[in-house]
């Protein structure tokens, strides 16, 4: 089965913004450090923690689950936890093997026995949640 439209749609339903950094910033994580109180609008209730927990039955023994951390932007993370949802509503043996943050984007990677355009939703999500002030 293809869901890649249905991905899409989840993807259409948020604004993606890319973080706008004052001059003087190379990266999200030098700005908090300088600015600490700014924190709080780059952490989200959907969290690790949280994600783990929701969904530790889909996360094989061996596999890391979610390595997302902070700071993050938090519309992603609703994302990412609707995009997971439909996925295992497709198919329920769906197996999460990493979802976490390389290179400034989120890189999905997972296992499917039926959802046949899986490697086309990795490619959105990594083209769609990236963003160059998350590299370090």
């Amino acid at each position: 089965m293809k869901i890649l439209n249905k991905i899409k749609e989840i993807f259409d339903q948020h604004e993606l913004k890319p973080i706008e950094l004052p001059d003087g910033y190379k990266n999200i994580y030098d700005f908090l450090r300088a600015n600490p109180v700014e924190s709080e609008n780059y952490e989200s209730e959907i969290n690790d923690i949280y994600l783990l927990k929701k969904y530790r039955e889909y996360i094989p023994k061996g596999w890391y689950g979610f390595d997302i951390g902070t700071p993050i932007i938090p519309e992603w993370m609703k994302i990412i936890d609707e995009i997971v949802e439909t996925c295992i509503e497709i198919d329920p043996t769906f197996e999460i093997h990493q979802i976490k943050i390389k290179f400034g984007g989120i890189r999905f990677y997972c296992g499917s026995e039926v959802i046949e355009d899986l490697h086309e939703i990795e490619s959105l999500i990594e083209d769609s949640l990236w963003d160059v002030a998350l590299i370090y």
